[in-house]
This record gives C-alpha cells, sequence and structure tokens, in this order.
C-alpha cells in the first residue's frame, strides 16, 4: 500500500453511529453523511441504545447530539472513556448538537471530543470534521 492509499479515506468503508434522540436530526445527518459516502450507518435515540450497538458492531466513528433524555452526550463520553465499553474507548467522536454553551464545548474537549459541530449541519462541514478527526488532511473537498 503506497503512502497516499494509507492517507485517504476509504469513505464507503467507514461505519457511522448517529446517536440523537430526534429522528428528523438522525435522518438529516445519515442524509449528509450518503452525500459524502458514508453509506454504512447505524442510529440510535440514546445512550442506552448507543451503547447496545456499539457492543454489537465495529464502529469507526461516532455522531453524538448533546441534548438526550436519561443521559446527555457528555455523560454517554464520560461513561465510554471511563470504560463502560473497552471496544469504543477510542473511537473518534464528533459532537453534533445546537448546544453552543462555552461549557458544553469545554467539557467536550476535555474528554477528548475530536469536534465539535453545531446544527444545521452541512455535508461539507461534517465532511471536513470527519477528515480532522481520524487525523487526515484534505487536499481537496
Amino acid at each position: 500500500m503506497n503512502e497516499n492509499m494509507h492517507k485517504q479515506i476509504i469513505w464507503d468503508s467507514i461505519v457511522c453511529l448517529v446517536v440523537d434522540d430526534d429522528k428528523f436530526s438522525r435522518t438529516f445527518i445519515k442524509t449528509a453523511l450518503y452525500q459524502i459516502g458514508i453509506k454504512n450507518t447505524k442510529e440510535a435515540g440514546s445512550a442506552a441504545e448507543a451503547m447496545e450497538l456499539l457492543q454489537s458492531f465495529k464502529i469507526d466513528i461516532i455522531l453524538l447530539d448533546q441534548q438526550m433524555p436519561e443521559k446527555s452526550g457528555i455523560d454517554f463520553v464520560r461513561d465510554l472513556k471511563r470504560g463502560a465499553l473497552d471496544s469504543a474507548k477510542n473511537i473518534p467522536i464528533i459532537m453534533v448538537t445546537v448546544d453552543t454553551k462555552e461549557k458544553t464545548v469545554l467539557d467536550a474537549k476535555q474528554l477528548g471530543i475530536q469536534e465539535y459541530l453545531v446544527k444545521p449541519i452541512s455535508p461539507l462541514a461534517l465532511k471536513k470534521r470527519i477528515c480532522t478527526a481520524f487525523g487526515i488532511k484534505q487536499e481537496r473537498i
């Protein structure tokens, strides 16, 4: 495998978990993912459902809402980082939320959430954040 191949994302091989309690938001995000070439998505309406999916599937990246009933996105990530599920500890996470409160943004950074995207999102912004989360510089979009 040459160096160039190694640095490229093979978009259609990525499995993305979309965690949002709002079905419309999940559908919107899945559509944006599809437009950038990510066709393999799992969706969860709660942190508990997300945890179940993480146990059943190999997930490459998580797109996570902050404001959800029962458990917030930040609390969900805290659980993951504490080792609630060993295999999920190092999955890149992008927070996709309407919550722009400074405390939430700082909490997200401290927890190691790679990227923060404010709703409504565009496919282009999402693609950029995913590349950054995977540590890939984009030559062109």
